[in-house]
């Protein structure tokens, strides 16, 4: 299902978490990757996109070398009712949008970088709306409130240490991090009275659930699971290398085909990530995998062994253990997933329409050209807009 954290504003602490604590996982050791035999959020079709978010200044300190070589990184991009939108908050979040598409495999043109440039203010003028409205209705973070969300930071960060390294490394002071945490409490605690006593009723989610259905939007699709031994190799490779690990894939191989213990061999013999779990990749459904890795696995029995066959990565044999067909989940199986995903797209509703609003009765000016909106017949939605 998609993330159902409780309503947060544009500036969530996650994003400093992240980039403080490195999250995010790699797979630069070629293992494969299949996706979870869950099948995604039944509502991801229909809801938008999630919105982009504007880091706090712990995050923003990491992406400070976002800000290109000239720029002064305090210099006013744009005003919101007289407040000033500083360069380096909005070069930040457009950075790391930039650098979630290009992992995406995106490429951007010129008028593409010019739509996330605009769109990457659209952003940070969205927060400084809602702040500015809880400002308005007299919402404030206490001193508790304030200690608490730091606490819970450096508990997320790791230690005490390495919160503080992070601060003298980026030039950050204390102060200026229990600023942007009090900021982020009333920014938040606007947006929940905005939803409150709101909700997706199980009548609605049924309904929703008998309208989209027949579209095939709970469908769950054929999956195989298999166990299977990778010995590494690239085309790149000497031939003397290639004939050795072509070799060692066969001896496994011709094993397997003789009913040796294939948990055993994936220990012994793959190099792979999952030869600690005898090799065993789960579920999968087509579309995650190479295509001959696929096409194999797809079409061979549960139970068969396969004949030794190479994908980029090297040398595979695998066991089918078992399949799923195609089905489609009840409405049993996803009503209370889908009443929350549903209660997420509601809220996101709402706070865009009430974002649009705010913006429509501010003074929003856009001082910097390098964040103008380009003309609307060539500029292409890259991401959601708050």
């Amino acid at each position: 299902m998609a993330d159902r954290k409780p309503l947060r504003s544009l500036t969530a602490l996650g994003f400093s978490l992240l980039a403080l604590a490195g999250c995010g996982r790699s797979h630069d050791d070629g293992s494969l990757t299949p996706v979870p035999a869950a099948p995604p959020s039944p509502v991801a079709a229909a809801a938008p996109a999630p919105s982009m978010a504007a880091p706090p200044p712990v995050a923003q300190a990491q992406l400070r070398s976002a800000v290109p070589s000239g720029v002064d990184a305090q210099k006013p991009v744009a005003t919101v009712n007289g407040k000033p939108i500083l360069a380096d908050k909005v070069y930040s979040v457009y950075r790391m949008n930039q650098q979630m598409l290009q992992q995406r495999g995106r490429v951007l043109n010129a008028t593409d970088d010019q739509a996330l440039r605009a769109q990457s203010l659209e952003v940070v003028v969205a927060d400084e709306l809602l702040y500015q409205a809880a400002l308005a209705k007299g919402i404030t973070a206490s001193p508790a409130e304030v200690d608490a969300a730091v606490k819970q930071l450096k508990l997320r960060v790791g230690s005490e240490g390495t919160y503080k390294k992070f601060l003298a490394e980026s030039g950050l002071t204390e102060a200026e991090v229990r600023r942007e945490v009090g900021r982020n409490i009333q920014t938040e605690a606007y947006g929940k009275g905005l939803v409150a006593g709101k909700g997706v009723s199980e009548e609605q989610a049924k309904k929703f659930y008998d309208a989209n259905s027949p579209k095939g939007m709970f469908n769950v699709p054929e999956q195989v699971h298999v166990q299977y031994i990778l010995v590494k190799v690239s085309e790149k490779d000497p031939e003397s290398v290639r004939l050795e690990a072509k070799k060692r894939a066969e001896e496994a191989a011709k094993r397997a085909a003789a009913g040796e213990d294939f948990t055993a061999l994936a220990k012994q013999y793959s190099q792979d990530p999952t030869a600690a779990r005898g090799g065993d990749i789960g579920f999968f459904p087509r579309g995650v995998m190479f295509p001959k890795f696929e096409e194999i696995a797809f079409a061979a029995k549960p139970g068969e062994v396969t004949p030794l066959f190479e994908t980029p990565k090297g040398f595979n044999v695998m066991k089918v253990l078992e399949k799923k067909p195609e089905s489609t989940r009840t409405y049993e199986e996803v009503k209370n997933e889908l009443t929350l995903d549903l209660g997420r797209v509601m809220e996101q509703d709402i706070l865009k329409a009430k974002i649009q609003e705010l913006a429509a009765a501010a003074k929003i000016a856009v001082l910097d050209p390098a964040f103008a909106i380009p003309p609307p017949a060539s500029a292409p939605a890259i991401a959601a807009k708050p």
